[in-house]
Order: structure tokens, then C-alpha cells, then sequence
């Protein structure tokens, strides 16, 4: 079909006056070829998408997809087809016409104008293809509707299928080696849980109704390595009495670095198969790592040609300007790269600065490290822009981490992921011109590490973070969120330096350091969080441990264990009162808490005007029988200025008794006086060189609001905390009797790097 009628058809497709295809609607023209239909969407019908458009392509019932198209006169009928977008993103016919890329393909008669697909994948993105048939045969059949990529908007069919409803997620992981890992199963119905979630509406339980059926255990290669090994019994293992009894099943004689998923189903339910299964597990066998990937220093080299297709002058000239090298694609690829094991060890140059351009899943286990050697040798740290230096019109583009990763094509949403150790070390990460506050408008910058909304579930192993710095983190260091389950085994944060983080509002508001979603009674991001011997100066946030102050019935298995030791907090979140340590209202039963040898400061300048609130824990119910929780806390101490009567605290201090500590005291391995934080006969300014701030608070208002320099200057400007230059804070403790004769000094209170450089 010539060109001209092409443009022509469209046109008519477009005009107010066009039918529904209810009514008939047809097309027709004198070509040698049969006009090409179209799916009936906004960007053809200019009517909007469904209701306003009842004949508009549209999702129905979750997971079924109703597709329209318009009437072709005299054809003899329609081929549809269907494909995912991870098969055919390039919207070209080397992969639309791949068999082995379509998922289904069909035709209809002429006088057919509407299609439903049932029991698709939830929360799927699927991609759709039509073309008019001729009488004639082949060579006169229409050009194909639905090749395009997304970017050609006239030629281009996708539609994502809605979420699943909630399922019981009653499948976990464990024990995993090269060639095998087991599966735990348990199928134990919660009432209370089900009044919530509705689950019984789609699952059925057994006799007695103290579980939920199960009899049949599938287990197929992910479709990032379809070609893994797998023993086929795996495929349709009939569960014995003895395996629901042990809880478990030992799956055996798999390909190592492999993915596999995981379910269990009711096989006598009566539904569609992809509804009988309960939450989906994505495994990971282990593989053998090899020796450390060095990423070579090359501005605008080998790393960033690699985004060829992305890449912008802007970008180009910003690598230039800090002679930075982009390494997000070489992590992005690891990630997706299913030969390469988890545990992959990527070095960066000492002394030379990197970057990242994009946001980078954190779903595959790896390190990303300074050369040890180069650190030996003396060259410094590398530095890790988390973007912040490429202009996005008026502002910069800034980027996180990722935990987990969003389903791809053909995978359930109710994948619960498993991550090995994620770990970075002796890195100075930064974001030159995070979008912090300005006076008047809140930040838009960036976290260290947020979770997609919409992300699958997570179990990781370990989150490690040693010996680096951060500043310009505008909002939260570490968040999860979305409705899926997130369990992290192990979280250790030692020896590293926060500051310049923080600054999204005046009263630095909105974001936790460390944040829990508070969606699911299963979730625990505190199963063993340890934060050691780190510096946080003067980083406004919210809190610094929570878990979005959510009541839940919490699971007997949830118990959070947090050990906050020998840290240094100067000017914690002080714009603003209601701002704890610990902000977790509803504390699991069983939950221990340790808070030992830290030091809290709070200091400024002669005729700074900046408040300095500070408070210590929010703690108000102990959810769960019999209702205990263990606490160790001991030899906390402070500095002898700003206080509020006798205490660091201006309000909930540990040992106050009402939502606060002091109500378990008895529960103190130290008693009620080991929670009270001791205030050391010394101030800042005695202890320390140049622990102030560096620039005061102005009043610019003139309503009594007080508007941070501190904040819009030093986001601004790069200082360390070891004096680089005049303006910066230098920490390390003065040489002087009166600090040798501190308890501070002597009991080696907070991070031990100020104590052991004392000059």
C-alpha cells in the first residue's frame, strides 16, 4: 500500500465521526495490497482509553486482555499475534516473525472485530501485532500493525495486565549449593491474616483448615537460562506426607550459577494454571567466582560507548568536565548476565572518579570496591557519583540503587528473589548537584539505595558497607517498599562517614535513614542490622531506624535485632522535634535492641539560629505474646552543651517512660540507669577541632522560620570531615588533658577514628 493512503487511512481512522467497531466499522480502498488494520487505541481514535472508549483495547478481570481492531471490507479475515517485550523490544520482523518469540498466534474471519486472552500472567507487559488477510494469498496481505518499538507510538500495541491478587506466600529458600537448594514449605493457615488479604477467596485448606492445599511442587528454568539442567521430575514432583511433614524438599542435580523457578499448587483446584499457584520462588544456584574484575579509568572510552544508543552530548561533555567514567552498564550487565557468578568482585582505580547514569538492580550478589592495593599504596579512595553531574534542564539527573528488580516478561510479581551478599567498600559516593532543598521548594534528589513500588519480593543474604563516605544523599540512605515480602539476613554498616545527607526540607522531614515499609506482618529488613563505628554530621532525616509506624500482628518468626555501637552523631536531625533514633512504635515480640558507646553532639556557632532538637526512641507497644523485648543499653554518652535540663535530649530520651524505653527498664541488662545517656563535664569545641557546622543559619523568612544556609551551602560545597579546607569540620580530638581524662576518651565512646587520630 502506498504511502499516501496509508497516512490517508490513518487520518480517517482519526475523525470524530468514526463508528465503534460495534457499529461496523470499515475500511476499504483499491491497492493491490489489503488496507492495514489497526487495534482500536487513544493514539488512533483520539477518544481515550477505556471506559471513555468502550471499543478501546483494555484489560479486563486482572489478567485478561480485550482486544478491538477496525473492519477491512472484502479481506478475508485477521492474523493476531502476541509476544512479550523482552522478545521483541526492537519492534522489528527478524523477531515478530521468530516462532520462537511469539506466544500465540491466530486467525480470524472477516466479519470478527474483537478478541479476549484469558489467563495471562498478572502484572505482565504483553505486545500485539495484526494484519489484514487477503483472498488472494500471501503476497497481497496487509503490512503488519504492531511491529513498531514503543518510541513509534502509530505502531505499537502494549498492554500490561493487572496485579494478582494476594496470595499466601508459603514458599522459601535455603541450603543453596552449585548443584542443589531446598525449598521450605509451609502451608499453615493464619486466620488473621486471611481476614486481610482475602486469600481463602482464591485458595482452598485442608480438612481440618489448619493449611492450605498443596500437592504438587514445579520447578523450570528461569527465562534468563531456559537451557539450565534440571532433572524432569522436578517439572510435576507429586509431594509425599513425608516432605509436607518435613517442611521441606531438597531439589538436586542442577547447572551451577543457574535460576530457577519455584512453585507449589493445588492441582485439584478448579481454576486456570496460573491461578493455582501460591508465590513464586526465583533461586539462584552458586557459582565459582572469578578472580576481580578491574573497571580501567576512561573518560568517554570503552565503558561509555557501551550506551551508545542512550548517550547524550550533555553527558559526553559533563564525563569530560569531571573526568569521571561511567560504570553502569558493566554492573547492569553482570546482573543480567547469567554465566556470571554472584559474588563477582568489581575494582575502581584509587584516586580516580567513576559514575553512574542510570538506576542499577541490586537483584545478583556482587562487591564493588577500590583497588585493595591502591588503597595500600596510598592513592585514595574512588569516587562514585550516583549521577549529579549530567544537567537535566534546569536541574541534574540524579540515580539510586535498586534492591531487588520489577518481574520481567512471564514472571509472576509474587517471585520472592534471593540475593547473596551485596558489599561495597572504601568508596567516596556522592551526587555533585543533588536537587536538595532551596528556601523554599523541598529536594527531588536521590536515595542510596530505594525499591521499586512495584518490585518483586526479596530475601537477601547480606548488606555490607565498609570504610566509604556518602554526602548528598537527598533522601533516604536505605528504603524498602511495595506490597511484596522483604527479608534481609544480615545488615552491617561499620567504620563508614555520612554527611551533607538529608537536606529534602527545611525540617528535615519525609525520610528515615533506614526505612521499613510496614506493609507485611512477613516482612523483616531487621532481622540482624548492625550499624558500627560510623560518623553522621549533620544529616537531617527523619530517623534513624523505622518501620513506617505500621500496627501489625507481626509473625512469630519476625523479631528485629539492632545493634546501633561506638557511633558519632553530631547535629542528628535536629531541624525539627519527632525526630527519634529509634522510631518503631509497634516492636515485634522477641526483638532485642542494643545501643552501646555511642556519642550524641550537638553544636553550632556563636549566632547560629538553626534549632537543635534531638530525640532517642519512639516505642509504644510490644506486639505479640508473651510480649518481652531485650534491650542493652549502656555508656552513652554526650557533651555538656545545648542540653534541655540535664539530658541530650530534648524530648522521648531512652529512658523517659512514656513512648519511649523507660517503660521496659526491667528488661535492661544495665536497669533503668543504663539507659539514661551520661553527659561528659566537656564540650564540643573542647573535645574536637572544628566540630561546628560550618555556615550559620540566617533568618531569611521573616516568620520565624528558620532557613538552613548550612543546608543549600554545604550541599553545595565538598568538605570531608578531615579538614581539606578552612571551611570544613575537622573531628579528631584535641590533645589536651581534659579530653585524655574524658570518660568519652577513656571508655572509647563513638567512631574510633577521631579518638585515634587526636593531634
Amino acid at each position: 500500500m502506498k504511502k499516501t493512503l496509508l497516512y490517508a487511512l490513518m487520518l480517517m481512522l482519526c475523525v470524530p465521526a468514526l463508528n465503534s467497531c460495534k457499529d461496523d466499522d470499515n475500511v476499504s480502498a483499491t491497492s493491490e495490497r489489503e488496507f492495514m488494520t489497526m487495534f482500536r487505541l487513544n493514539e488512533n481514535t483520539g477518544k481515550g482509553e477505556y471506559p471513555n472508549d468502550p471499543y478501546a483495547c483494555h484489560v479486563e478481570d486482572l489478567n485478561t486482555i480485550k482486544l478491538y481492531w477496525y473492519g477491512v471490507d472484502g479481506c478475508a479475515g485477521y492474523e493476531i499475534k502476541m509476544s512479550i517485550p523482552a522478545y521483541v523490544a526492537s519492534g522489528e520482523p527478524v523477531d515478530w516473525e521468530d516462532p520462537a518469540k511469539i506466544l500465540w498466534d491466530t486467525i480470524v474471519g472477516p466479519d470478527v472485530l474483537e478478541l479476549s486472552i484469558k489467563d495471562l500472567e498478572y502484572a505482565n507487559d504483553y505486545r500485539f501485532a495484526i494484519r489484514t488477510l487477503s483472498k488472494k494469498g500471501e503476497a497481497y496481505h496487509s503490512h503488519w500493525y504492531g511491529y513498531g518499538a514503543g518510541r513509534r507510538w502509530a505502531e505499537y500495541c502494549g498492554i500490561t495486565t493487572d496485579e494478582r491478587y494476594p496470595v499466601p506466600a508459603i514458599l522459601s529458600q535455603s541450603a543453596i549449593t552449585k548443584t542443589s537448594f531446598r525449598v521450605n514449605i509451609d502451608p499453615t493457615y493464619d486466620a488473621g491474616e486471611d481476614a486481610t488479604e482475602r486469600y481463602t477467596d482464591h485458595f482452598n485448606l485442608n480438612e481440618d483448615g489448619s493449611k492450605y492445599k498443596i500437592d504438587i511442587l514445579r520447578i523450570v528454568p528461569s527465562a534468563a537460562n531456559p537451557d539450565a539442567k534440571i532433572d524432569p521430575k522436578w517439572a510435576n514432583y507429586v509431594l509425599t506426607e513425608q516432605d509436607l511433614a518435613n517442611g521441606y524438599v531438597d531439589v538436586d542435580g542442577l547447572d551451577e550459577n543457574s535460576v530457577y523457578n519455584v512453585n507449589v499448587e493445588d492441582s485439584k483446584n478448579p481454576v486456570a494454571q496460573v491461578d493455582k499457584y501460591y508465590n513464586t520462588l526465583s533461586v539462584r544456584t552458586d557459582g565459582t567466582p572469578g578472580e576481580p574484575i578491574l573497571i580501567e579509568h576512561s573518560v568517554n572510552g570503552p565503558t561509555i560507548t557501551r550506551s551508545a544508543a542512550t548517550i547524550t552530548e550533555e553527558e559526553k561533555q559533563a564525563a569530560t568536565k569531571y573526568n569521571a567514567c561511567r560504570i553502569d552498564d558493566v554492573i547492569n550487565d553482570f546482573i543480567n548476565d547469567a554465566t556470571m557468578a554472584e559474588g563477582t568482585i568489581f575494582e575502581l582505580e584509587g584516586g580516580k572518579t567513576y559514575y553512574f547514569a542510570t538506576n542499577v538492580s541490586l537483584s545478583k550478589g556482587f562487591t564493588l570496591r577500590t583497588k585493595p592495593e591502591d588503597i595500600a599504596a596510598g592513592k585514595g579512595k574512588a569516587k562514585v557519583y550516583m549521577n549529579g553531574i549530567v544537567p537535566n534542564g534546569n536541574a541534574y539527573s540524579s540515580c539510586n540503587f535498586m534492591f531487588g528488580r520489577q518481574p520481567l516478561s512471564g514472571e509472576s510479581p509474587s517471585i520472592i528473589i534471593y540475593v547473596k551478599a551485596l558489599v561495597f567498600e572504601d568508596i567516596e559516593f556522592d551526587c555533585p548537584n543533588a536537587v536538595h532543598f532551596n528556601g523554599s521548594t523541598n529536594g527531588t534528589g536521590n536515595y542510596f539505595i530505594n525499591m521499586y513500588p512495584n518490585g518483586m519480593g526479596v530475601t537477601l543474604q547480606s548488606f555490607e558497607m565498609r570504610r566509604c563516605t556518602l554526602q548528598r544523599m537527598v533522601r533516604g540512605y536505605i528504603r524498602v517498599q511495595g506490597s511484596r515480602i522483604k527479608t534481609f539476613e544480615n545488615v552491617i554498616i561499620e567504620d563508614n562517614e555520612f554527611y551533607n545527607c538529608g537536606f529534602y526540607d527545611n525540617n528535615g522531614r519525609g525520610y528515615a535513614w533506614i526505612a521499613g515499609d510496614g506493609n507485611s506482618a512477613k516482612s523483616n529488613i531487621y532481622k540482624n542490622m548492625v550499624v558500627r563505628n560510623n560518623t553522621f554530621f549533620d544529616s537531617p532525616r527523619t530517623c534513624m531506624f523505622t518501620d513506617n509506624g505500621k500496627n501489625l500482628d507481626w509473625k512469630d518468626n519476625v523479631r528485629y535485632k539492632i545493634t546501633l555501637e561506638n557511633n558519632t552523631f553530631i547535629n542528628f536531625s535536629t531541624r525539627s522535634s519527632g525526630r527519634q533514633i529509634f522510631d518503631i512504635r509497634y516492636i515485634p515480640n522477641g526483638s532485642s535492641l542494643t545501643c552501646v558507646k555511642n556519642l550524641f553532639i550537638l553544636t553550632k556557632q556563636a549566632g547560629d539560629t538553626r534549632p537543635l532538637f534531638q530525640q532517642g526512641a519512639d516505642i509504644r507497644q510490644i506486639n505479640g505474646e508473651p510480649g518481652i523485648i531485650s534491650l542493652d543499653f549502656h555508656d552513652n554518652y554526650s557533651t555538656n552543651t545545648n542540653l534541655t535540663g540535664s539530658s541530650i535530649f530534648s524530648g522521648t530520651a531512652f529512658e523517659a517512660t512514656g513512648n519511649s524505653l523507660g517503660k521496659w527498664y526491667e528488661w535492661n541488662t544495665a536497669g533503668a540507669e543504663g539507659l539514661v545517656t551520661i553527659v561528659d563535664d566537656i564540650s564540643p569545641e573542647e573535645l574536637m577541632h572544628q566540630p561546628n557546622p560550618p555556615f550559620a543559619t540566617r533568618n531569611d523568612a521573616g516568620d520565624g522560620t528558620d532557613m538552613d544556609d548550612d543546608g543549600i551551602e554545604t550541599m553545595h560545597n565538598t568538605h570531608g570531615l578531615e579538614g581539606q579546607d578552612a571551611q570544613s569540620a575537622n573531628l579528631f580530638y584535641r590533645n589536651t588533658d581534659k579530653v585524655r581524662n574524658s570518660a568519652i576518651y577513656q571508655k572509647g565512646i563513638g567512631a574510633s577514628k577521631w579518638r585515634d587520630g587526636i593531634k
